[in-house]
């Protein structure tokens, strides 16, 4: 109990608990894989008033038309697994969702010509059309165009029915276990945490596990917080 970190998941049970394919239809973010596995490129900080880089190494870069859009990456980032992560998965996660109709962002990313790496830690986005915004999509404010890992999705013969169970992390906790009945999932802090942005700007998280759990009525989740047994809600 010491080394866990217990909070309450805001939007309720999760309906498809071995589901992790976030790129198709709502899969309940909030049990962590919002808050502790997905990085984005950016995060809008509200209550700083600031744009924190996460994936990004810095602010994106318009042609004077805003036609397009150069993005710089964060080096030394890698997947759970000990990929990488480079332009190339941020080229192929445009790409799949431009060309997969169903997914998310399939609609927005229309407006996109051309992705490509101009090198390892650069992705230049030219647009069919001038936006200066384009960006926003990679922008968490709640929720983003989360990034796919190109050496996994390549491999998939169909992302829609895709399950990606168990997730890979960009971010510095990885999938430790959930329930089937959707009431709670938890979280182990990566061994390799320093490779991630969040590792990188503010040092180790101290929690080694988090667990996210869903209350079916206010009674239960009050009677927790008296007993300890929730930490944040």
């Amino acid at each position: 109990r010491s080394e866990t970190l217990l909070a309450d998941m805001a939007t309720g049970r999760v309906g498809a608990p071995r589901n992790f394919n976030e790129w198709v239809g709502w899969k309940n973010r909030d049990r962590g894989m919002a808050q502790l596995m997905n990085e984005p490129l950016w995060t809008d900080e509200y209550a700083a008033g600031e744009i924190i880089n996460g994936l990004a190494a810095g602010t994106p870069t318009y042609s004077e038309d805003f036609s397009q859009v150069t993005i710089p990456l964060r080096e030394g980032v890698y997947w759970s697994d000990g990929t990488e992560f480079t332009a190339d998965d941020v080229v192929f996660t445009i790409d799949k969702i431009k060309a997969t109709e169903g997914l998310n962002y399939n609609v927005q990313l229309q407006e996109v010509a051309s992705a490509t790496a101009a090198d390892k830690y650069t992705v230049v986005v030219t647009l069919t059309k001038p936006n200066s915004r384009f960006h926003a999509y990679f922008l968490d404010r709640w929720g983003c165009l989360w990034i796919m890992p190109k050496h996994v999705f390549e491999k998939v013969e169909d992302i829609l029915t895709f399950e990606y169970n168990p997730p890979l992390s960009l971010g510095p906790y990885v999938l430790h276990s959930y329930d089937d009945a959707g009431f709670w999932t938890a979280w182990e802090r990566r061994e390799d945490w320093a490779k991630t942005p969040t590792g990188m700007l503010y040092g180790e998280p101290h929690p080694k596990y988090v667990v996210f759990k869903n209350y079916t009525d206010v009674a239960s989740k009050v009677m927790d917080q008296s007993r300890h047994e929730l930490d944040t809600t």
